[in-house]
């Protein structure tokens, strides 16, 4: 069941530090559209009322109580191959998005399987923010919403999960040496 692994990929997500419980969403696509998480669901606590289908090509009735996102997974779906999308509040990628235009990794994982992530902008849950979005996967696996979050795309939940994970990972070792060290320096 498709909720199931929503709900697994959600407690990994809170436990491993990349979101609040109340932070993010999760999607998959199947051959009925779009199975995304609720607005206010806590991630690590999904059960089988706290996802919805909703149309994977226009909004729907199910709109209302779907995540405030669904119009940015909705988007990401159409212009790329993704069959699944995370989307994290992670602190150090949400640090470096008020930073930088363009997180470069630059740690050996990140520069080998991950790449650059584009900072894109616009108000969350916006057609602004979706197209954003969209754009910018379609030639990387993740990027990163202004002080908003962390979008990762996959042909399945874990390998989202994993660009997820590879995302704040590769933020968290560029902010501690990049940033980190040149404000200690500084002092």
């Amino acid at each position: 069941m498709i909720w199931m692994e929503i709900a697994r990929f959600g407690k990994k997500l809170v436990e491993q530090g990349l979101t609040g419980s109340r932070f993010g969403n999760i999607s998959v696509l199947t051959d009925d559209g779009i199975v995304i998480t609720c607005t206010g669901s806590m991630l690590d606590e999904i059960d089988e009322g706290q996802v919805v289908l909703v149309d994977r090509r226009r909004e729907c009735a199910d709109d209302s109580i779907a995540s405030c996102e669904t119009p940015v997974h909705r988007a990401i779906y159409r212009k790329t191959d993704a069959r699944a999308v995370i989307h994290t509040h992670s602190p150090y990628a949400v640090a470096l998005s008020l930073l930088e235009d363009v997180v470069r990794p630059i740690d050996s994982e990140g520069i080998a399987f991950l790449g650059e992530m584009p900072v894109v902008d616009g108000p969350f849950g916006t057609v602004e923010l979706a197209s954003a979005v969209s754009d910018a996967l379609i030639d990387h696996r993740a990027c990163i919403a202004r002080g908003h979050g962390v979008f990762a795309r996959g042909g399945d939940l874990r390998d989202a999960y994993i660009t997820a994970s590879m995302a704040e990972h590769s933020s968290k070792i560029r902010y501690l040496v990049v940033w980190r060290s040149s404000s200690t320096k500084a002092s």
